[in-house]
């Protein structure tokens, strides 16, 4: 099929007033340490990052895992408040594509969650399967290639490009569309069908075509529990990416003599950032690009000033690795051997800042039209 070369959106006059947006929102948290989870997370229209409607299924879902011993942390998609839709998703593809490709690079060992809101859910399924927006800027993440192969779990919410009956779908508008996806990229969504979830509610007007805005509105209230519980069990069910180390036979002892080590190396590295939850250089909301290698955080994994709202703190000695070696200062010796770029587990970062709230006073009703040629 060729390329999409044009797309119109015209929004509704329902639509004319956007989400309010709080001038001192903060900046996107762009960095993460190496950790048995990270949850990439792409906000709604002209919603503030690290906001409230979207942020309680990263709470819950890192509580859980932070319950069984693991470690879990979040790193947001930037692209700008306002302007031209068609270049939000253009920039929100190439700016999610870079960075988690770059996070895969520094930390080949986690998996990763991929989680978007309306706008946002547009974004992620394109970062999975293209187009990228208005044209065709890529072909989307490979489900059988890095970093495509880290991703546990993809969950996609009141999608603009919901495709009605589809195997991963869920919820009572799973048969309903407005939009749609063109063939060919939902042949390549359909790839991640295995660790895939579309959340859409009958009578959303985003991806059910309905007249119930509070439908669209909703969703992370009242299935939070349902999405964390399953994100927890694909990450759980996930094959490692990395292989435990291997010692030999005879080194029993200084298999043990390694473990204390971790573990000191691990209380020295404490990481409990006072407030920052993004790097000083950190986009600021109008839109900057994401980084395209290292990462861009100083070093604070999220912000120690406030507890997760799903309740689950944790320990003031909070620890965080952020190198893509994985565990610093452990080298192989004569009878152990290396320990791999893998998570530091059950060594925790530090609780997330509170989220962002804001009013939301209506969402915008989009039609896409497609030309080919």
């Amino acid at each position: 099929m060729s390329s999409i070369i044009r797309t119109v959106f015209a929004l509704s006059a329902a639509a004319a007033v956007a989400v309010a947006q709080d001038p001192n929102s903060p900046p996107p948290k762009l960095d993460a340490p190496c950790a048995d989870a990270v949850i990439f997370m792409a906000r709604g229209n002209t919603a503030p990052y690290h906001d409230y409607r979207t942020f309680p299924f990263a709470d819950a879902t890192c509580a859980k895992l932070r319950a069984e011993g693991k470690t879990c942390d979040y790193i947001e998609v930037v692209f700008p408040y306002g302007g031209d839709y068609c270049k939000q998703i253009g920039e929100g593809v190439r700016n999610g594509l870079d960075q988690i490709t770059a996070f895969n690079k520094k930390c080949p060992c986690t998996h990763l969650i991929l989680n978007g809101f309306s706008q946002g859910a547009w974004i992620m399924g394109d970062v999975l399967a293209g187009p990228g927006g208005c044209s065709q800027i890529t072909t989307g993440l490979d489900p059988a290639a890095a970093p495509g192969n880290a991703i546990a779990a993809a969950l996609l919410w009141g999608d603009v490009k919901h495709e009605a009956n589809m195997p991963y779908n869920v919820l009572d508008g799973s048969d309903l569309q407005k939009n749609g996806r063109d063939a060919t990229s939902l042949a390549r969504l359909n790839r991640f069908a295995p660790v895939l979830r579309s959340y859409c509610s009958k009578g959303d007007p985003i991806c059910a075509n309905g007249d119930d805005v509070e439908k669209h509105l909703s969703y992370f209230e009242k299935y939070t529990e349902d999405a964390s519980n399953w994100a927890v069990g694909k990450l759980n069910a996930a094959a490692p990416l990395c292989a435990a180390p291997t010692p030999t036979p005879s080194a029993s002892s200084s298999a043990v003599a390694s473990s204390v080590r971790v573990a000191a190396v691990a209380s020295s590295s404490a990481v409990t950032s006072s407030s920052a939850a993004a790097s000083s250089s950190a986009a600021s909301s109008s839109g900057a690009a994401a980084p395209s290698g290292s990462a861009a955080s100083s070093g604070s994994a999220a912000s120690s000033g406030a507890a997760a709202s799903s309740g689950a703190a944790a320990p003031s000695g909070a620890a965080a690795y952020s190198g893509a070696a994985g565990y610093p200062g452990v080298a192989a010796s004569s009878s152990v051997a290396a320990l791999p770029a893998q998570p530091t587990s059950p060594v925790y970062v530090a609780p997330f800042t509170a989220p962002m709230s804001y009013k939301a006073m209506c969402v915008p009703r989009i039609t896409i039209k497609y030309h080919y040629v």
